[in-house]
């Protein structure tokens, strides 16, 4: 697929489009503030009678997510919903769905942060505390438990699959600082031999869940805001929707995003 256009207002996209699935980080925050012009954007969406989906990779479900961008200054008001991985994960594991079936067992060992520690809380799942007992591992974020090949021996030796809540490798800050992510611990598990689920984008469950909070089938109408290539340009592809790269150059000879910003709201 080649580049249709590159274009630099988004008065234009709008033109364009009736739905808009928005990633956050990268887009419209760096996870501690607003970038320059993202509730300037969001305004001018919500005055022209556009849709707006906030799409994301962090393990914060959605809820709780609305209220940290409030406290940034980003009005619910401003948005239809917001879908995170961690809600597509909630998802998943309560559904008859194969990442369910895929997980055998109901014993998890927990990686991450502690603000995300209750992510499965009121599901059928139950956290261990030795890695011998677990029959998968919950992934949310890096762990400093967990940074050399010998830290997974033991997982590796009993086959346990890792659930992984937020495939990014890293997230970069207004200030360019570099920020790990789970998609680099679950990326040396599965060089090492493991075996990795993946919760959020580029994978087709989080887009399938999002989608379903707006009356808009004719994806034709619908697109895709992102700043990275691997997630949420070749999600939105493969998905089906049109995609908006932004703030970024392109680097990939095999992602082509349907447009193209090389300045947006930064």
């Amino acid at each position: 697929m080649r580049v249709n256009s590159f274009i630099d207002s988004w008065h234009e996209l709008a033109e364009r489009f009736d739905v808009f699935f928005i990633d956050l980080w990268g887009v419209l925050i760096d996870g501690e503030r607003c970038f320059p012009y993202a509730i300037e954007w969001l305004t001018f969406l919500k005055n022209q009678g556009k849709t707006v989906v906030l799409i994301s990779n962090t393990p914060t479900i959605g809820a709780s997510m609305s209220e940290q961008l409030l406290s940034l200054g980003i009005s619910q008001t401003l948005y239809q919903a917001i879908v995170t991985s961690g809600d597509t994960t909630r998802y998943l594991l309560s559904a008859d769905t194969a990442a369910n079936k895929t997980i055998v067992g109901s014993h998890y060992y927990y990686m991450g942060e502690a603000q995300h520690e209750q992510l499965l809380q009121g599901l059928p799942y139950s956290r261990v505390n030795q890695p011998q007992e677990a029959e998968f591992i919950l992934l949310t974020a890096t762990d400093s438990a967990f940074e050399s090949p010998q830290d997974f021996q033991v997982f590796l030796e009993i086959k346990v699959t890792m659930l992984c809540v937020n495939p990014d490798l890293h997230t970069l800050s207004l200030l360019g600082e570099k920020r790990f992510c789970a998609g680099s611990v679950a990326q040396m598990y599965q060089q090492l031999g493991g075996t990795v689920i993946y919760i959020g984008k580029p994978f087709p469950d989080i887009f399938a869940l999002a989608h379903s909070h707006v009356n808009f089938v004719d994806k034709a109408g619908i697109v895709m805001v992102g700043d990275t290539l691997y997630t949420d340009i070749k999600g939105g592809l493969d998905y089906g929707f049109k995609t908006a790269l932004v703030n970024k150059k392109l680097s990939s000879q095999d992602i082509k995003p349907d447009y193209v910003f090389m300045q947006f709201t930064q």
